[in-house]
């Protein structure tokens, strides 16, 4: 039966998965470092990452309701060769390039930091990114039920464990005195720079054809189709954008008394506030976190690909032979150390991001 509307509960399903495609690893890590660089301008920062991290990629899904058409499609219209050259880079770097491995390489980095895993062989990694891409796969292998999968699965899981993580370092803060900031810059520009880095608008464009294959599985009609992605896009990101400051707010609560960064600093300060139960915690929740932007990273990208593709033969240039091709190509780069991945591909990323920004706007 088609419908015109989600209901209140497919739109929290919906949401909250497209909230955890775009928490991942990064947007867990970062604003827990974010809050402690801030300190005492933890206000003007959060306005910034607000910017860049949230408002930006929902003008990603607002375009691609506005334009009624993909990603590609909205990028061919503007220059036909480069819009097919841009996206063609930027789905190699949102997918088996960058962001599909370094999730999993912050995944087994957070697992050896958590047990001291200590070991010369090769086969540890090897056996975890193995299981780990044959998960993604089950949840990638139906483009129609992925959204769904992760909402009803994974979205519970994180949102659990990142509320827990929150409410304790509010409830009970490491320190009682925010240091004051780590940087010299303007706070807001600060904050913009970091939520910048985390591409999640060029994540939106891609997204977008994972939540909208999941608004037609539940049976909405074609022009109903827009309006209940834009619905999605605020409940998700909406979320995203709570959970962002919660974090900010626990980074700054240690107080500057934690001297490291990123996974280690969470760990650390997990560990304080919840002792050895809160290794557990960070491990379930990063994994989890990882695991829900690989899952959207693979099929979108995976979607693009037999888009750009299928024409030339169906049966070759298939959306599972692509997230077959994925899955494989990110597990071998993940292998690599999570700094190198950064250093190597991290500029690429940043190119890719003023060309949608301007797609973005444009629409």
């Amino acid at each position: 039966m088609v419908r015109k509307d989600l209901g209140v509960k497919e739109l929290l399903i919906m949401g909250g998965a497209l909230f955890s495609m775009h928490f991942g690893a990064a947007c867990m890590l970062f604003p827990v470092q974010w809050g402690k660089d801030a300190g005492t301008a933890l206000w003007p920062v959060f306005i910034g990452v607000l910017l860049s991290g949230v408002i930006l990629p929902y003008f990603g899904y607002l375009a691609l309701a506005r334009g009624d058409g993909t990603f590609l499609e909205l990028s061919k219209r503007l220059s036909p060769g480069f819009g097919t050259f841009f996206v063609a880079l930027t789905i190699f770097v949102i997918g088996p390039l960058y962001m599909v491995p370094r999730m999993s390489a912050a995944a087994w980095a957070g697992i050896v930091q958590i047990t001291g895993l200590q070991s010369e062989s090769m086969l540890p990694v090897i056996s975890f990114s193995v299981i780990y891409y044959l998960i993604t796969y089950w949840f990638v292998v139906n483009p129609g039920k992925v959204i769904d999968k992760i909402g009803k699965i994974l979205f519970p899981i994180l949102i659990v464990v990142v509320t827990a993580v929150i409410t304790k370092s509010i409830l009970c803060p490491i320190s009682d005195v925010w240091a004051p900031p780590s940087f010299n810059q303007n706070p807001v520009v600060y904050g913009f720079l970091e939520g910048y880095a985390t591409a999640d608008l060029q994540c939106a464009m891609l997204f977008g054809i994972i939540v909208i294959q999941g608004i037609k599985n539940a049976g909405i009609s074609e022009r109903d189709t827009n309006r209940n992605l834009i619905k999605i896009g605020f409940v998700g990101l909406g979320l995203l954008a709570v959970t962002i400051l919660g974090h900010m707010i626990a980074g700054a609560n240690t107080g500057g008394t934690i001297d490291l960064t990123l996974s280690a600093l969470y760990t650390e300060m997990v560990r304080v506030l919840w002792g050895n139960t809160g290794g557990i915690l960070f491990n379930i929740a990063l994994v989890t976190a990882a695991l829900t932007t690989a899952v959207g990273a693979v099929s979108s990208t995976s979607e693009i690909w037999q888009e750009l593709l299928a024409s030339k033969n169906p049966k070759l240039f298939s959306y599972r032979n692509f997230c077959i091709i994925s899955c494989v190509l990110s597990a071998i780069v993940s292998f690599a150390d999570l700094d190198t991945i950064v250093k190597v591909i991290g500029p690429i990323l940043d190119a890719c991001y003023p060309p949608a920004i301007v797609i973005a706007i444009f629409y």
